[in-house]
């Protein structure tokens, strides 16, 4: 006796369910006219899922079809069209071989295709054509409306964890579009979050505590059930720049590896949010650029822990265990040089104590009074500066280029067929979209109002008394860590001159240091950077004990007088 099988599939998650009761009603009636019968329990289907050959991993339905196919559990197989088995080329090249050497099971397609025709496989290859060609068009189709959504101003993605989704109607309660609200109870959490990881504390314990707390993972499990948090999802939050306001386009590290493949280029677009901003510029910044932890994900129990760099090869200074002195060394240079022999690396250590000494004596130089008083000039000289005139330019000229690219996308929609040309402008105008908005962008971001009131605040604040206390206050290390980070964004060991002497490249940045004495935003990045030597002279009598010694290699802008503290210390080297 003939078994029947029938398949059916939708492919997006906005399509109506009723497709799939279509599919198979229409496949039932084909089978009826051919004199079979269908059996409930050879009725495959899969729902809101693509036929491309990334859609294929996720359709339950079609790998047990495959499985019965192999098992002989049917003899003929009836779809409404041979793209709901596959719109993937290399996929329905391996569908139709499979069809032509198993000729037990026959294929039969609502829209005319049978494989007992003689000409099957012309008609099913013409199809199959067609099918990834409707794929491409769908694909540019689906890309063009979501941009046009954006740029309309609305959202198009589930909102992040944070926010609530909400969704737009006009007049006649017509569904137009989809905004996010934030969701006050969760953002107070991602606040918190952002506020723990700029104070240091790590993804891991930052992980931990959300777990502890009972907060909803942002994503599920791969079962499906509710996920715990890791210190992946964490980073993956941090990351995520709508939280200072900016939705960006295409900014994925999916589809930054999808080009990658391609071999393309990334083209994200940033879309300002304003009203989603949960954190400040400043904090999510300090929370992304490795001025919280160096190493990555965070964590070390000292403070010193990922501050430094190797001179040599570039890697983050590892904190040796508590022996006769706790010092710094090159963990990479010195594990080349245990497992192959090298002899270029560096693979000396400094004392930890020696290190504190010397940032702090850094720190004096850095922001002694007559360097001090030529930042604050500077400071009050870009209260006056204005680029608005720069800034309306480059949004007269965005406007234009996106007027131009929606008239292209009109024309591309109405044209018959591919057209090469209007492709080729689209692809044009949308590079020069692109740039436009990146550069108005820098521009608005360089041109934010100054709270004048900070600004006065760090006029008069005096940030070397704090920081003089730096090492001597009771400040978790973690913490302590972050503020090294924030004020020495590089602090580099070149190496030693012999036992005693060691050299280091270190950058400063004095905003940070006024930010952090007067409780204010930073409001500059400018940066200072300047070489230092460190120098223990040891002790020759039992009652004068050594100390440390800093000179400044290449001055900044300040005194160079070499600066001598008597401290009791174990001998370092």
């Amino acid at each position: 006796m003939t078994q029947l099988a029938i398949y059916a599939r939708y492919s997006c998650d906005k399509q109506n369910e009723t497709s799939l009761e279509d599919q198979i009603r229409r496949c039932t009636e084909l089978a009826q006219r051919h004199g079979m019968s269908v059996s409930k329990d050879l009725i495959y289907t899969d729902a809101a899922v693509s036929g491309t050959d990334k859609g294929d991993a996720l359709r339950e339905g079609y790998r047990r079809l495959r499985e019965d196919w192999d098992a002989g559990k049917f003899d003929v197989l009836v779809v409404d069209e041979f793209s709901r088995l596959s719109r993937d080329n290399v996929e329905q090249a391996v569908l139709q071989k499979r069809l032509e050497k198993s000729r037990r099971v026959r294929l039969i397609t609502a829209d005319g295709v049978d494989t007992q025709d003689p000409d099957w496989q012309l008609r099913l290859g013409f199809q199959g054509l067609i099918a990834q060609q409707e794929s491409r068009k769908l694909s540019y189709r689906v890309d063009r409306g979501m941009v046009g959504q954006l740029e309309r101003g609305y959202m198009i993605a589930t909102p992040a964890f944070g926010y609530r989704l909400q969704r737009v109607f006009d007049d006649n309660q017509n569904h137009i579009g989809s905004r996010w609200g934030i969701h006050e109870e969760n953002a107070s959490i991602v606040r918190q979050v952002f506020d723990k990881r700029a104070k240091g504390e790590s993804m891991h314990k930052i992980a931990a505590w959300l777990n502890q707390k009972g907060v909803s993972c942002s994503r599920k499990g791969r079962d499906g059930q509710e996920a715990h948090w890791r210190p992946a999802r964490v980073k993956n939050m941090l990351k995520n720049a709508i939280y200072k306001g900016i939705f960006v386009w295409r900014g994925s590290t999916t589809y930054a590896k999808k080009m990658k493949e391609l071999g393309d280029e990334v083209q994200s677009v940033e879309y300002p949010r304003p009203e989603l901003r949960l954190v400040s510029d400043e904090v999510w910044t300090r929370c992304n650029n490795r001025s919280v932890s160096r190493s990555g994900y965070g964590g070390g129990q000292h403070a010193l822990t990922g501050v430094l760099t190797c001179g040599c090869c570039g890697a983050t200074l590892a904190v040796s265990a508590m022996r006769r002195c706790r010092s710094l060394y090159c963990p990479v240079c010195t594990e080349l040089k245990s497992s192959t022999g090298a002899t270029n690396g560096l693979t000396a250590t400094v004392a930890v104590a020696g290190v504190q000494f010397m940032l702090i004596q850094a720190l004096e130089r850095f922001i002694s009074g007559p360097f001090l008083h030529a930042f604050r000039q500077s400071l009050r000289q870009r209260l006056t500066s204005d680029n608005s005139a720069e800034i309306e330019e480059c949004a007269a000229r965005l406007k234009k280029l996106k007027n131009a690219q929606e008239r292209i996308s009109c024309m591309l929609a109405d044209a018959e067929g591919d057209d090469e040309t209007l492709e080729k402008r689209y692809k044009e105008t949308r590079k020069q979209v692109i740039e436009a908005q990146q550069q108005l962008t820098k521009l608005q971001a360089g041109a934010q109002v100054l709270d004048r009131s900070a600004v006065e605040v760090q006029l008069q604040v005096d940030p070397r008394e704090m920081l003089s206390k730096l090492f001597d206050a009771d400040v978790p290390p973690h913490e302590l860590r972050t503020i090294l980070a924030r004020l020495f964004p590089m602090v580099v060991f070149e190496g030693k001159e012999g036992r005693y002497i060691s050299k280091f490249r270190v950058r400063f940045a004095p905003g940070m240091a006024l930010s952090m004495a007067s409780g204010t935003e930073c409001l500059t990045e400018k940066e200072v950077e300047a070489r230092f030597k460190l120098q223990y002279i040891p002790s020759n009598q039992k009652e004068k004990p050594g100390y440390w010694n800093v000179e400044t290699l290449e001055p900044p802008p300040s005194d160079t007088k070499p600066i001598q503290l008597q401290e009791e210390c174990l001998d370092p080297a």
